[in-house]
């Protein structure tokens, strides 16, 4: 018999004596499964009978929530097998006897404040919104010293870094009264400060804002307008390289070895030279984007003043940094400490692009960019994965998490670096559409790329970057009315709001529960071109008031189960009160 109990992924400390756990045990040989715990030097034990939580593949999860009497929490498993007999598994495996539950149990020492992840208290209901800045919106009307495209402009026959439209913080501004309508109450920029480019991530003053935007006088009354409107702001951070015209690499440019910043980047011969790129840069040979060391602790110094700047001088609200994988672990943790110190509330999110188990212990980031569920998710959308497939990786990954940090996650289903989801969706509009809907149900933050709500599309960097659509007899209003629908859910659902999430297949129906002590959400989606008839079978269900979301129809259900039939290319939401 397996079973599985990983002390980094399956225990965690929700407060100084509360804790969750989880035990996977192979799937059809166990009755039940009893938590046994106590403080390590009270032998005196407590005994809970845990949760089935859900399958994951050929495992049963179990789970439990336990009040200790202490911050020590020693532990073992009573595991009862279906033909009656019993099993102890300890931290040296499986056992029919104990031989000392002092050394035989398995031990989180003691809860200590560094082990308990809290999220930001307004991440609830929370929606982000991203946003281009110089391809959001032109609000002011003349603009010196930089030459501007046509807004319409997607040729690509020049560079898309040396293509600028104009965007600035007026038009941003200006507006506030759209995000209200849409309902988002989070923006998230991309870098905005001074740089040769119209993207910014090669920054060259990292506390001045780009003057194509405008001033950081005109930046502070837009923070403060959003705030007045119940908008957060998110500032992008470029801490992995930095510009060519950065003042340390003009200095180790000029000066060679001896220059005070030399050790600040991993320079490969001497002299540096811009055009033959012989120091380490970002992505392969990105000449404008010399990497910078960020294990060196006078680059840490530095950039966590530059942090500091804005959030204490613009009281911004969220960082989210980029190439975080690539940044110093121990700068990450540094971050983390002397930010939340200053604002608890502060959110850091990282840009990983891959699995980010080793990122989120909760010593590092809130959060990050969840490209990995929209990947699972989006292969299944288009064929790749069935159901069963998509469920079972979307749980397998999710249980690697502390189930409160994971809902910091920020969920998306494209940004400034990928095609955007219509237009991956081979312009398939009802899947863009089960996209959002996924996007703004699953479990963690919704983020929203401008121009996904009326339909945009391009291809990859740069083309997923063309001016925003205001003209509004070009922007597509079912999409629009469907992401108001879903946003107003969001805000509003407290089994969305949750950290209760289950991931389960019906045929090739791909499924989510969503649950809160007073509602239970379920969603469904049909991405295949044949309707699909399910029986939803559940326990929470049972004389309750049903409402579906697609036509707002309430009924009051008296059976165990509801039948339903979906439409190819379609989804449905279930909300049970």
């Amino acid at each position: 018999m397996q079973v599985i109990h990983n002390q980094v992924h399956d225990i965690f400390a929700l407060s100084k004596d509360r804790f969750y756990v989880r035990l996977w045990v192979q799937k059809g040989l166990v009755r039940s499964v009893t938590l046994i715990f106590s403080d390590r030097y009270d032998l005196e034990a407590q005994k809970v009978k845990m949760d089935f939580y859900m399958n994951v593949g050929s495992f049963e999860v179990y789970t439990a929530q336990v009040q200790n009497k202490t911050p020590r929490f020693a532990y073992k498993f009573l595991i009862e097998l279906l033909d009656g007999s019993f099993k102890i598994f300890n931290q040296f495996g499986l056992a029919d006897t104990e031989e000392n539950l002092y050394f035989d149990a398995f031990q989180f020492p003691y809860a200590n404040e560094a082990d308990i992840f809290e999220k930001p208290s307004f991440t609830e209901g929370f929606v982000v919104y991203e946003i281009f800045p110089d391809r959001f919106k032109r609000g002011k009307k003349e603009v010196h010293g930089r030459k501007l495209f046509d807004w319409d402009y997607c040729s690509w026959d020049v560079p898309g870094s040396e293509v600028f439209l104009g965007g600035d913080f007026a038009g941003i501004k200006e507006k506030i009264e759209y995000f209200k309508a849409l309902g988002i109450n989070a923006i998230y920029l991309t870098p905005i400060f001074k740089s040769l480019s119209s993207h910014r991530y090669n920054v060259d003053d990292y506390f001045d804002v780009d003057p194509l935007l405008g001033t950081k006088e005109e930046f502070k009354d837009l923070v403060k307008s959003l705030h007045k409107n119940g908008i957060r702001i998110i500032l992008d951070m470029v801490f992995n390289h930095t510009g060519v015209e950065f003042f340390a690499f003009q200095d180790v440019i000029k000066n060679g070895e001896n220059s005070k910043y030399y050790s600040w980047y991993n320079i490969k011969s001497l002299p540096v030279d811009v055009q033959k790129g012989n120091y380490e840069t970002f992505a392969t040979n990105v000449r404008s984007m010399p990497r910078i060391n960020t294990s060196n602790k006078e680059v840490q110094d530095f950039f966590l003043e530059v942090l500091k700047y804005w959030l204490l001088e613009f009281d911004v609200d969220g960082f989210r940094f980029d190439v975080a994988n690539e940044l110093d672990k121990n700068f990450i943790r540094r971050i983390r400490r002397e930010l939340k110190s200053i604002k608890k509330d502060i959110l850091l999110i990282g840009e990983v692009m891959h699995r980010s188990e080793n990122f989120l212990m909760g010593d590092m980031f809130d959060g990050v960019m969840n490209y990995f569920s929209w990947e699972v998710f989006a292969r299944y959308l288009v064929g790749k994965y069935n159901a069963e497939d998509a469920s079972r990786i979307l749980a397998d990954y999710r249980l690697k998490f502390n189930p409160v940090l994971f809902s910091c996650q920020l969920n998306l289903i494209g940004s400034h670096d990928t095609e955007r989801v219509l237009t991956r969706l081979n312009k398939n509009k009802k899947l863009a559409m089960l996209a959002a809907v996924y996007n703004l149900t699953y479990q963690g933050i919704p983020m929203i790329y401008y121009g996904d709500e009326i339909g945009m599309e391009g291809g990859h960097d740069p083309d997923c970057r063309r001016g925003m659509i205001w003209e509004e007899e070009k922007q597509d209003k079912e999409i629009f009315k469907l992401y108001r629908r879903l946003i107003d859910l969001k805000k509003t659902s407290s089994a969305l709001n949750s950290d209760n999430v289950k991931e389960f297949s019906i045929v090739d129906v791909l499924c989510f529960e969503r649950k809160s002590e007073s509602e239970v959400v379920y969603i469904l989606f049909n991405p295949r071109k044949a309707l699909q008839k399910v029986k939803l079978w559940s326990e929470f269900i049972v004389d309750k008031e049903i409402e579906f979301f697609s036509t707002q129809q309430k009924i009051k259900n008296h059976s165990c189960y509801i039948e339903l039939e979906l439409n190819p290319e379609s989804f449905e939401i279930v909300i049970v009160r």
